[in-house]
């Protein structure tokens, strides 16, 4: 009889699934969030806004269009028309799943995505190092108190 993954590791998994509806030629993201009781409550994707143009299958970003060598990962997301997926879910989810709440994220989250995931009450986020071993980790706890 097989055992059943670790707790993290199954949310992260449910996490790479959302990520396929990801609309960005440079990067599909998917972010879930489990309220205080461990119940999936709510996913999110990267991509553009509902009904506008996006970077996958319409190749409507600028950003998009730049290969890694033209422009690196990570800094200045000024040239990108994408939601991230975190953007998405804290945009669609209720307040009271968010506090105290656990986000977990196929990558880590960027420099504008972490602290509006502080601000809205989120508890703790979790994602995946980009590593050969596929460990886990989790950044700081962000609202001790919303536990």
């Amino acid at each position: 009889m097989s055992k059943r993954l670790p707790k993290e590791e199954r949310r992260l998994r449910v996490a790479d699934a959302v990520s396929l509806s990801g609309d960005c030629t440079r990067s599909q993201v998917g972010a879930v969030l489990y309220d205080r009781r461990g119940r999936l409550v709510m996913s999110g994707h990267n991509g553009s806004v509902p009904g506008k143009p996006g970077c996958l299958e319409d190749g409507a970003c600028p950003r998009g269009r730049l290969s890694y060598d033209e422009f690196p990962a990570g800094g200045d997301y000024s040239n990108c028309i994408a939601l991230h997926a975190e953007e998405n879910l804290l945009i669609h989810a209720r307040r009271e799943d968010l506090e105290g709440g656990t986000v977990y994220v196929t990558r880590a989250p960027c420099y504008r995505c972490m602290p509006r995931l502080e601000a809205a009450g989120v508890h703790r986020v979790v994602w995946r190092l980009n590593d050969t071993e596929g460990r886990i980790t989790e950044a700081r706890i962000l609202n001790p108190r919303n536990s």
